[in-house]
């Protein structure tokens, strides 16, 4: 098969995040926190270097505010449920946020705690600055964005919305599902406050691990309640971080991988993801000169390419390329009604490809000439 959903989950899995993942099951099968000899002192360095190699990918000074949980969706929700402390603050957000944003925030608005404005973007698909500013209220607490869509691949101006975000004190949280391991971000350098990342999409770790980054500052209220392995006396949830954001078990052989999939991804990502553009380019190119076929998604560095073949929808298309061409992509919404409301797609939803660094020219022809097939025959 032509795997070309990477958006969802990264195909390719370096070894070096396969040696992580087997060192955990079978070299450190223990619990970290919980008890002191060995074993458990010694995975308990290999988590808190994984913290110390995200935080530096993402220019956060404390290691410890790097926390991590189920997935992307996990951290947010603690990001946005253990972030907003005030009933009553005003959120901002747009209408390119997938799910995992907006579902905690429709919540939050229908009971009543927070006010609710979600802005649209310019043809660019860019939410600028300017909107940002504009949409500012005396209870505005914080402003959610995805740093890159998961439909369009547009990339914000983080930086310039950042600066306005700190200099009116509100907290500023980044969704990177879709750019962490492609576009670069430093909190302190860019103003972010909280940033929400997988493991196993852009840096090739494995799924069931995400996480959370945060600044002293703008530290959340935990949200998962439990056994921590600290201050077991107290009947309340611990605050400390990062234990007191990670109540349970960790997933400490997704932790491994992914550390072994960020010493990967320091010493080849430029090379791997400049290749994933020459083959997402290739594809983009191709598509529009299909007939019927329309390319929404902008130019991007993060390898999605999302179309609607007019009059077809989307489903049938990423069915048809499954079935008869054994080439995966994805067809539908992509968890983001927002986005489909305001493009006019959400009756046929839009097909998206998403590339790797891992696939090939030869691959990216391949697809072409399958659809080209498909739509002769629509």
């Amino acid at each position: 098969m032509i795997y070309f959903d990477n958006a969802a989950t990264t195909f390719f899995k370096p070894q070096e995040a396969l040696d992580g993942l087997k060192k955990a099951v079978t070299l450190l099968p223990v619990n970290p926190n919980r008890s002191f000899n060995e074993l458990t002192n010694e995975l308990s360095e290999e988590i808190f270097s994984t913290r110390k190699a995200l935080a530096d990918m993402v220019g956060l000074n404390n290691p410890a505010n790097v926390v991590f949980g189920q997935n992307c969706t996990d951290a947010l929700n603690l990001a946005i449920l253990g972030g907003i402390r005030v009933k009553g603050s005003h959120v901002i957000t747009s209408v390119l946020e997938h799910n995992s944003v907006l579902r905690p925030l429709k919540m939050l608005e229908r009971s009543g705690n927070i006010s609710l404005t979600v802005l649209e973007p310019d043809k660019n698909m860019i939410i600028s600055p300017e909107k940002v500013l504009n949409a500012l209220l005396p209870a505005t607490r914080m402003v959610v964005l995805a740093q890159t869509s998961n439909v369009l691949g547009a990339t914000q101006p983080v930086a310039e919305i950042g600066r306005i975000c700190r200099r009116n004190g509100v907290t500023f949280v980044i969704d990177a599902a879709q750019s962490a391991g492609y576009i670069p971000l430093n909190m302190e350098k860019d103003c972010v406050d909280m940033v929400a990342l997988p493991a196993h999409k852009g840096l090739h770790g494995i799924a069931g691990l995400g996480a959370l980054c945060f600044n002293e500052k703008s530290k959340p209220n935990p949200i998962r309640l439990g056994g921590t392995g600290t201050q077991s006396h107290m009947l309340t949830q611990p605050t400390d971080s990062p234990e007191g954001f990670e109540s349970g078990t960790v997933n400490s052989p997704a932790i491994l991988a992914l550390k072994g999939a960020l010493t990967w991804w320091n010493s080849t990502h430029v090379e791997f993801n400049e290749h994933m553009k020459l083959v997402m380019d290739t594809i983009r190119n191709g598509l529009t000169n299909l007939k019927r076929v329309k390319v929404l998604s902008v130019p991007n560095d993060s390898g999605i390419i999302s179309f609607e073949v007019l009059g077809s929808d989307s489903q049938e298309i990423a069915d048809a390329l499954a079935r008869d061409y054994k080439i995966a992509t994805r067809g539908g919404l992509h968890c983001a009604p927002l986005c489909h409301n305001f493009l006019g797609t959400s009756r046929t939803g839009l097909v998206r490809v998403s590339v790797s660094g891992a696939n090939t020219q030869e691959e990216a022809y391949a697809f072409l000439n399958s659809m080209e097939q498909i739509v002769k025959k629509i």
